[in-house]
């Protein structure tokens, strides 16, 4: 069993000969995490073991671990950022501050795409990290996500509500719209500059790779060739298990 816990969502598949059979995610909340549990895997056979990246606090922690052992009595690993995995060289000063879902993200980067490369991971906060040929990662940035740019501006504005238009044109002719394109295009602009300042300092041009929640819609507004995948930190997880690290 595969789990990625993310701040906003949980994301879980089931790996069977080195495919990912992914089932729904749900929301990511420690007091209702047992019911989900209970719905979505209550029905399942006991797994050989469960990797977990979590990135949303002990609370998430305990309440999978004793759904685990209470249910299916098998080991849960809880992954942790390291020096160096599966092909990858930690760059933080500290490597145990990196976070465990970008770690994560990066070892089903090095070992599923060509390097150099760079990994946009759009959840609640956006992330932008970048491997060398080498797989050495040499940092990244953090911003805002979307829908982390659309509460602040509802916090702190008084004249914007509510919005989710769907709208994609440049100009919005009412509020909703002109915060779509506003956030979206804000969002994909970061990731194209990035984009060009980790070729110049790379040499080759990296391969970009957008994952996340809102990485499919945020890749709608890149003008720069990219990869879509959605359940790269499963893939991760599973080169992981699969390396027995």
């Amino acid at each position: 069993m595969l789990v990625d816990i993310g701040n906003s969502r949980v994301k879980w598949g089931l790996a069977k000969t080195g495919r990912i059979l992914a089932g729904p995610a749900f929301r990511s909340d420690p007091l209702a995490l047992a019911a989900h549990l209970d719905h979505h895997w209550g029905d399942l056979e006991a797994p050989a073991a469960v990797y977990v990246s979590n990135v949303a606090g002990a609370a998430m922690e305990a309440g999978l671990s004793g759904w685990v052992a209470g249910h299916w009595g098998v080991p849960v690993r809880f992954v942790k950022a390291e020096v160096a995995c599966c092909g990858v060289v930690n760059g933080y000063e500290r490597p145990e501050k990196l976070g465990v879902d970008r770690w994560v993200g990066l070892i089903g980067l090095r070992n599923h795409y060509g390097l150099p490369a760079c990994l946009t991971d759009c959840g609640t906060a956006l992330t932008f990290d970048v491997l060398d040929v080498q797989g050495r990662h040499l940092g990244g940035l953090i911003a805002p996500g979307p829908r982390l740019m659309k509460r602040s501006l509802l916090q702190e504005t008084l004249g914007v509500k509510a919005v989710e238009s769907g709208v994609r044109e440049f100009l919005g002719r009412n509020t909703a719209a002109a915060v779509e394109s506003g956030v979206f295009r804000a969002c994909a602009g970061l990731v194209e500059k990035a984009a060009r300042e980790a070729t110049e300092l790379l040499g080759p041009a990296p391969t970009l790779v957008m994952t996340g929640g809102d990485g499919e819609a945020v890749s709608r507004y890149l003008a720069i060739p990219y990869q879509f995948e959605a359940d790269l930190i499963l893939r991760g997880l599973l080169t992981l298990a699969e390396q027995g690290s």
